[in-house]
């Protein structure tokens, strides 16, 4: 795994008069080999892999905020180093929806930031609960053996639905079922930033594993619900780190196209391979296959 800081003049934003200091910072993580447990993967394909994931610092110079955490020990020490090269200590940390790859590495967060406070919404925290619950856990563990905490720390409900940052604001938006249920977005206008969560994807395969056709339809709903928002730069959650940009418009439409022409091909294929081959072809280049090779199989079977 290798960690990246990344803050070109694309991502990093300084604010005139009141906002002055306002600004944000990525922290990116290659994607983590895992065991596959889809025939055939590694023999085409290579070494099954999580995808790439990222935290977002959002900060002025009274107060800040860190959204979502990651999920091994590893990754959690590192992005604390990161906060705090940035010499800013977390107010807030928000997860965005209940996905342990955004939750677990919050006990090393706390650690390194005592102070800081950690908040999702209300109605999230019950299903975050479960993700840290000891048969959860072990399903992580699979994933990650030997890299997980003990000791996983649920945040509590965010009061409202505002996070203050210094002088500025951010606004919580939930946008219900995208790859999971209480999936919300960080809206912060003096930036014309959004961080999505797993709500839009940046060159990088959707999680449609366990998809129906109304959850993929809700998604799409979510998608409308962050293009409303007409920001300029958005952050995804899964993000292949050579992504040329983090542009929101481009995100958000690559998003949709990728659920309708999954929704096609889903329905013109009897076998995982050709859900494969006609997605594969209509969105080459993209990070992290295994993603689509794992849909593939639960939603049409091991049929070759």
């Amino acid at each position: 795994m290798r960690s990246s800081r990344v803050s070109d003049a694309g991502l990093c934003r300084t604010m005139p008069e009141k906002t002055m200091s306002l600004d944000f910072d990525v922290f990116v993580v290659d994607p983590k080999p895992i065991p596959s447990a889809v025939p055939g993967f590694e023999e085409v394909m290579g070494p099954a892999t999580w995808p790439p994931s990222t935290s977002t610092l959002i900060s002025d110079d009274d107060g800040a905020v860190l959204v979502d955490c990651l999920i091994t020990v590893r990754e959690g020490r590192e992005l604390a180093a990161w906060v705090k090269s940035h010499d800013r200590e977390p107010d807030y940390v928000y997860i965005t929806h209940p996905h342990a790859d955004h939750l677990l590495g919050l006990p090393e967060i706390l650690a390194a930031f005592p102070r800081a406070r950690p908040v999702a919404l209300a109605e999230s925290v019950p299903a975050m609960e479960e993700q840290i619950s000891a048969g959860y856990m072990r399903i992580w563990g699979g994933f990650f053996p030997g890299q997980l905490t003990g000791r996983p720390v649920p945040p509590g409900p965010l009061t409202g639905r505002t996070i203050p940052i210094g002088g500025s604001t951010a606004t919580v938006i939930p946008v219900g079922t995208t790859d999971t249920v209480h999936s919300s977005v960080v809206h912060v206008p003096d930036l014309s930033l959004v961080v999505s969560g797993d709500v839009v994807y940046n060159r990088t395969h959707m999680w449609l594993m366990g998809s129906t056709p109304a959850s993929r339809a809700d998604w799409a709903r979510a998608l409308d619900a962050v293009a409303a928002l007409e920001a300029d730069t958005l952050i995804a959650g899964h993000r292949d780190p050579h992504a040329a940009d983090d542009d929101a418009r481009r995100q958000i439409e690559e998003s949709r196209r990728y659920l309708a022409d999954f929704e096609t091909a889903l329905e013109r294929s009897s076998a995982p391979r050709e859900l494969i081959d006609r997605m594969t072809a209509a969105h080459p280049g993209l990070a992290n296959p295994y993603t689509l090779w794992i849909a593939a199989h639960d939603l049409l079977g091991t049929g070759t």
